[in-house]
């Protein structure tokens, strides 16, 4: 199925907006990790507007998530194959990478990009 670019970068938006939601939580996830010894919830970063479905994650698999500005952790079924690529499928969730011109909305859009930069 094709998916022109107007899709593939409203994809793109919702995703990063996904993204920055999780970057916020991530705050909060460090600190119950520190009392709790368990995984963390972070929201699905899929291209889906209407998905609000969560997903388990490390801090330390979220870190190794964020090393690349093009990617998004989905959970399974949840990909969208016109618009990304899976490049890591684990049993919990699924590394998306964007293809395209999503892939560049979602390097532009990284919010860790300033401080990558610096």
């Amino acid at each position: 199925m094709y998916v022109g670019d107007d899709e593939t970068l409203r994809a793109a938006r919702n995703q990063a907006l996904y993204r920055e939601v999780n970057e916020k939580l991530q705050t909060l996830n460090e600190a119950f990790e520190e009392v709790l010894d368990t995984g963390s919830a972070w929201l699905c970063e899929c291209a889906d507007v209407n998905c609000t479905e969560t997903m388990e994650l490390t801090l330390g698999e979220y870190e190794a998530l964020r090393d690349h500005p093009n990617r998004f952790a989905v959970l399974p079924g949840h990909e969208y194959p016109e618009v990304e690529s899976i490049v890591e499928d684990h049993e919990r969730y699924v590394v998306v990478e964007k293809l395209g011109p999503g892939a560049s909305f979602a390097v532009e859009t990284y919010p860790r990009r300033a401080a990558s930069d610096a």
